[in-house]
């Protein structure tokens, strides 16, 4: 009977964990996600930003009679400071991205000269108002981090001033029309706020500031005024 007993004991001990053991299904661990997937930021989409930076270069005249050949030219350096705001989209296929931006800003870059014969002196400046541009761009993501490289329609106005010894001879303001060209690097800090610096060369074309007489005799004169120069911006995008 005690060996019965035993034996008993024996085989319902050995058959608890086996009847457990069937009783367990062990699934398959789900595949490990792609770092590329997990981590990888999508520049598609809408962004409004602010932006500001610096802008240098000359700006070159030449004049003459009208009529007649270009007798005098000069060159004059520029410089100064701009902000304003820009909108843009972004589509991004693959690694590379594809996008339109529109921007404007409050300028005040501008070339000084002046002239004196020791009695009187004759004073002439020429100031960026403001400058717009139209441009696409084409770039390559690195994650996070954006190359790229833009270009397209840029226009804005240029208001000139002729000063005679103190007194206004001429005020006059001038539409211009040209393009930027030029390349730039993004970073996503957040997945809805991005940081950048670009480079712009900005060429708004060659147009008469003035045409009229300058008391000189011999008729009325022209002065022709070309524009363009280098800039330098930083900005911050608000991404959507």
């Amino acid at each position: 009977m005690k060996k019965f007993l035993l034996a008993s004991v024996a085989a319902s001990v050995f058959a608890v964990p086996a009847i457990a053991a069937d009783a367990i299904v062990y699934a398959d661990p789900a595949p490990a996600q792609p770092v590329a997937e997990r981590f990888a930021y999508d520049w598609t989409g809408l962004y409004i930003g602010g932006i500001g930076g610096l802008g240098t270069g000359d700006f070159d005249y030449a004049g003459g009679f009208v009529g007649g050949p270009e007798d005098i030219s000069g060159s004059v350096s520029a410089g100064g400071a701009f902000g304003g705001v820009q909108v843009g989209y972004d589509w991004q296929v693959g690694s590379w991205v594809f996008g339109a931006v529109a921007d404007i800003a409050k300028t005040n870059i501008e070339a000084d000269a002046s002239l004196t014969d020791g009695t009187d002196t004759l004073s002439a400046s020429s100031e960026l108002d403001y400058l717009g541009t139209v441009r696409g761009r084409v770039g390559y993501a690195f994650d996070r981090a954006l190359v790229y490289a833009h270009g397209g329609y840029a226009y804005g106005r240029t208001e000139q001033n002729i000063n005679l010894s103190g007194a206004d001879f001429f005020d006059g303001r001038t539409r211009r029309d040209g393009y930027a060209v030029g390349g730039g690097i993004e970073y996503a800090v957040t997945d809805m706020i991005s940081i950048g610096t670009e480079y712009s060369y900005v060429d708004l074309g060659t147009k008469d500031v003035f045409v009229g007489d300058l008391g000189f005799g011999g008729g009325d004169v022209f002065i022709n005024e070309d524009v363009k120069f280098h800039q330098v911006k930083a900005a911050v995008n608000f991404r959507f």
